[in-house]
């Protein structure tokens, strides 16, 4: 687990916080920014997908298909 918030926290993902009173708690938050543009590129991922997806549909309903 460490490994992987270690790779999120240098991705810029997640901030690190430490207890000012036990160095072995640590608390770990998601940063916003990347997650807005991340969700901005799934929410156009996703509309072109379905879009794909209409049209692929409508070519293979065709009649005589």
């Amino acid at each position: 687990m460490s490994r992987h918030l270690k790779t999120l926290r240098k991705s810029g993902l997640v901030e690190e916080d430490r207890d000012e009173f036990d160095s072995r708690v640590r608390i770990y938050r998601l940063c916003n920014e990347p997650m807005t543009a991340l969700k901005a590129w799934l929410e156009a991922t996703e509309i072109m997908w379905t879009r794909q997806l209409i049209a692929l549909k409508r070519h293979l309903n065709k009649p005589g298909q």
